[in-house]
């Protein structure tokens, strides 16, 4: 009953947005008396932070596969598996991510993402301390927020702004540039862009 109630509140919050989503308007969509909704959640703010707990938890658990699996792979394979991962995240579902950064108060969701981001950079600078002699940056910690940062504010702008470009593989390929440009010098994905006029 849980999940049903989680994907109602993700239609009714695309459909209306979030000022004009009910726990009513969620009930009846997920076929479920507004009574049993509040056996769970007490009001619509609480099924907001379990979507976001959702979103933020899948987001942890692939970045923690990357880095996991990438003890002895190329960095730069590594890196484009860490932008893809925020990526993919973010492509689940473009439209609920945009209202939840748009339009959702920010109170308890600032927590969680910062708690995420904490998480993700720490992991991310045991990484880069592994790699340490080939970054052309100073300090893998500072590196890793940065990295970390940039990925997550460029797929939410994307969300945003350009969200057709959520599918497109040239988005992951230019972040990837970015990332390793920044990282190692010099760029291991060559685009259209890269390689100049046809």
């Amino acid at each position: 009953m849980v999940e049903s109630i989680l994907e109602a509140t993700i239609r009714v919050l695309v459909a209306r947005g979030y000022d004009h989503t009910t726990t009513i308007a969620i009930a009846e969509r997920a076929g479920v008396s507004v009574g049993s909704l509040y056996q769970y959640f007490p009001n619509k703010e609480s099924l907001v932070a379990a979507l976001v707990e959702r979103h933020t938890t899948e987001l942890l658990a692939c970045t923690e596969r990357v880095l996991t699996d990438a003890e002895d792979s190329d960095p730069a394979d590594t890196m484009r598996a860490f932008v893809r991962a925020s990526v993919d995240a973010h492509r689940v579902d473009p439209a609920l991510h945009k209202i939840l950064v748009e339009q959702v108060p920010r109170v308890g969701k600032i927590k969680t993402a910062m708690d995420t981001s904490r998480v993700i950079v720490a992991k991310l600078t045991a990484y880069l301390e592994q790699h340490r002699k080939r970054l052309v940056v100073s300090d893998p910690a500072i590196a890793a927020f940065v990295v970390e940062t940039s990925v997550e504010a460029l797929t939410h702008r994307v969300v945003i702004e350009r969200p057709d470009l959520v599918t497109a593989r040239r988005l992951e390929d230019e972040a990837t540039n970015l990332v390793l440009r920044y990282l190692f010098g010099a760029p291991a994905v060559r685009t259209k862009c890269a390689m100049g006029p046809a």
